[in-house]
């Protein structure tokens, strides 16, 4: 088999880089031969292809493919707040930490008691959970 590097010739004005299998690139994004430039590899892939002869598996490709497992269903969406929320409450119920926090937060909530202090922690929770709800809503 013949595996010469097809390179077409350099543009005019743009300085070459080696690469570190020794074929040469146009430094710069713009050129045709750039790192990024995935139309050109995929060029050079098909030309290889095209020239690779058809290897006989006797069927095994089908056979693997045939035994595959069946995809899986992915898990409900209502899962994950789900978890959520009985984590929270058994955090909350069976520790100290979690009575203490429960307690904050109803006093956070009382409205005979609000004072712009109060903003300083509501409006950041508010935020949070916003945003967690439009990220899961995205899904």
């Amino acid at each position: 088999m013949n595996h010469e590097r097809k390179q077409p010739p350099p543009r005019r004005g743009q300085p070459e880089d080696e690469t570190m299998d020794g074929s040469m690139f146009l430094s710069g994004r713009a050129g045709p031969l750039s790192p990024g430039d995935d139309a050109w590899i995929e060029s050079l892939l098909r030309d290889d292809a095209a020239r690779q002869p058809h290897i006989a598996d006797d069927g095994f490709v089908v056979r693997v493919l045939m035994n595959m497992p069946a995809p899986k269903q992915p898990a409900p969406r209502w899962i994950v707040p789900a978890a959520t929320a009985t984590g929270c409450a058994i955090a909350a119920l069976f520790t100290p930490a979690g009575a203490w926090f429960a307690s904050t937060l109803v006093q956070l909530l009382d409205i005979r008691n609000f004072s712009a202090n109060h903003l300083s922690v509501l409006v950041p929770l508010a935020v949070f959970y916003g945003c967690s709800f439009s990220a899961l809503r995205e899904r």
